[in-house]
């Protein structure tokens, strides 16, 4: 019998595809018997999708699901991807343009706020990525730490935070995107491009730089689902 939440999580999250918004989902009873877990810790795991907004259990009624494209959390996009459930073509659109509003937003503040010492960690995760590269590596983290460093920059924790659950969610996509060398390069030198405008405080070129450089990912991944 599982002993943690985050393992019955996993089983009961795949059993919403199969339902609708507003839809009644069976009773903690029925759940608990069907995933063969006691109840404590099915409530257990029940209060953490309360709280990620994905179910919402109501009084005297039982548990219904959310709407989650319209109320879902971004840590409940997380929990799909480390449960390897596939987003729709749909949703990556939506994703990439989500992610666009905020690096190409987060890249232009950080030309105007950035140090010395962001400039130095930007060009430790390029040289970094040089190394990965010459050795023929993934550089899936290294790309990461870029992307994140940049956000670092801007110096504004609420644009970080909404950050950081996209890097969560696309690691293993990434991680695919960056078994092929060509993307390797190519992520370098786009990298290179936006560090040199956030270095020069050029915040015109940074923003056009981090648009064609997350254009081409998103053409990428939506060329690679059809």
């Amino acid at each position: 019998m599982d002993r943690d939440p985050q393992s019955i999580i996993a089983k009961i999250v795949p059993l919403f595809r199969e339902k609708r918004f507003g839809d009644r989902l069976p009773s903690e009873r029925e759940l608990a018997a069907r995933f063969e877990v006691s109840r404590p810790l099915l409530r257990e795991a029940l209060a953490t999708l309360e709280a990620m907004r994905v179910i919402e259990r109501r009084p005297q009624s039982g548990i219904f699901l959310r709407e989650t494209a319209r109320e879902a959390s971004l840590d409940a996009m997380v929990l799909e991807a480390g449960l390897g459930i596939p987003m729709t073509q749909a949703e990556v659109k939506s994703l990439n343009e989500f992610r666009t509003i905020l690096e190409v937003q987060a890249v232009a503040l950080a030309c105007e706020r950035r140090t010395e010492a962001d400039i130095a960690a930007l060009e430790t995760i390029l040289a970094d990525t040089r190394k990965r590269i010459a050795s023929r590596q993934s550089t899936a983290e290294q790309d990461a730490r870029f992307h994140l460093a940049v956000f670092a920059a801007a110096k504004n924790q609420y644009l970080m935070r909404a950050a950081h659950p996209f890097y969560l969610a696309s690691r293993q996509r990434r991680e695919r995107y960056f078994m092929h060398a060509s993307n390797r390069q190519k992520s370098l030198a786009q990298h290179q491009k936006i560090r040199d405008a956030i270095a020069a405080g050029d915040a015109r070129a940074a923003r056009a730089r981090m648009d064609e450089h997350l254009g081409g990912v998103e053409r990428y991944w939506l060329s690679t689902l059809r």
